[in-house]
């Protein structure tokens, strides 16, 4: 800002404390939804010297005053261009877990489920499908101008509509690309015959939301799959020939030592390729955010104060001792003498060996 831009910005924050978020000095606007035509208006507009008032989704100032606009949600995601990749420096983008060169997508937008724990945008009010056509034809672009050997599809859940996945599949097998992909799902949106689909189109993946390996977390969680289910799943992705991705949460609301452990040795038992710890955080207008409020573990607005500047600490953990069991959950999973075998026995390139030592190096220093 002192070098004279104009400052732009968007996100979750933007939806939830818009005119807190817009109340420094070096902030000139917001975004309220889906950025891309609200974006393009007020670069527009800008470019015009005209008002920006009535640009759906905009947050701007007027006499010292905010306003905050309707948020946009962009219903035909078709309409959508592809994002500019010849601005952008392609051959820098890899992954300690993907294939190289990788980039990632999104086919769908929104999220239909109520897990507690989820921050929900105004997007997420109607869940919304990019065409079968139009999402291959953007890996087949990436596949023939970039080299790209992988997409990793950053959906909340793709496998929402079986048929939305089916079509992606065939169409992936109808035009003949030797693309790998991974993406989310749930663990009641699969089923036998729609991952053989998937792995022969390519998919070698999944990143499945477990949180828990407590019935009752799952339960607080209002995550809506029990615990059978979950084994019953990864078995059939594993017998499928595709690699499984969990993610865990520790330290929930009411969640002990005990609980805890039960996630810990649950991760253990299904085995995935690759888990995910993360030490829980209630995050603003969430029901956890809400019980965490009730329940006295914070005594204030948090997340407002801390838009606002009037806080620095971090916000507190339900479990004092949350990270503690994050980093402790994770070298009890990752350096079992059997996984550490299995993962070396993988290895085929010395690329292969960096990623893991990379990784494994990471797990060690993780706070």
């Amino acid at each position: 800002k002192e070098n004279g831009a104009i400052t732009v910005l968007g996100g979750p924050q933007l939806s939830i404390y818009p005119k807190e978020t817009l109340s420094y000095v070096y902030v000139d606007y917001g975004i309220n939804g889906e950025g891309e035509l609200p974006m393009l208006e007020l670069i527009n507009s800008i470019e015009h010297a005209q008002a920006p008032d009535n640009i759906k989704g905009l947050i701007y100032k007027k006499n010292k005053d905010i306003y905050v606009n309707d948020p946009v949600i962009v219903e035909d995601l078709d309409t959508l261009a592809f994002p500019a990749y010849h601005l952008l420096p392609m051959n820098k983008y890899s992954s300690l877990i993907g294939l190289s060169a990788v980039c990632t997508m999104i086919s769908t937008r929104g999220c239909p489920y109520q897990c507690h724990f989820c921050s929900k945008q105004p997007s997420d009010a109607r869940f919304r499908f990019r065409s079968t056509k139009n999402v291959v034809d953007e890996m087949e672009f990436l596949l023939k101008n970039y080299k790209v050997k992988e997409i990793m599809f950053y959906d909340d859940v793709m496998t929402v509509r079986r048929a939305h996945v089916v079509g992606i599949c065939e169409e992936i097998l109808a035009r003949n690309l030797k693309i790998a992909w991974e993406t989310p799902a749930r663990i009641d949106n699969v089923d036998q015959e729609l991952l053989a689909l998937m792995k022969s189109s390519g998919c070698r993946r999944l990143r499945y939301g477990v949180e828990s390996g407590d019935e009752g977390i799952l339960q607080l969680m209002n995550k809506k799959i029990d615990l059978k289910k979950v084994k019953e799943v990864f078995k059939m992705t594993k017998n499928a020939g595709i690699e499984t991705f969990a993610y865990f949460m520790i330290g929930y609301a009411h969640e002990n030592e005990k609980t805890m452990r039960k996630t810990i040795a649950f991760a253990k038992e299904i085995d995935p390729g690759l888990v995910m710890f993360t030490a829980v955080t209630p995050y603003p207008a969430t029901p956890l955010y809400a019980l965490a409020k009730d329940e006295g573990v914070i005594k204030y607005d948090y997340w407002r104060e801390f838009t606002l500047g009037r806080i620095h600490e971090r916000i507190p953990y339900f479990v004092p001792e949350a990270e503690k069991w994050m980093k402790r959950a994770y070298l009890s999973f990752y350096f079992r003498p059997v996984y550490v075998f299995k993962k070396m026995m993988q290895i085929r390139s010395w690329d292969g060996l960096i990623k893991l030592l990379k990784a494994f190096w990471g797990i060690i220093y993780i706070r």
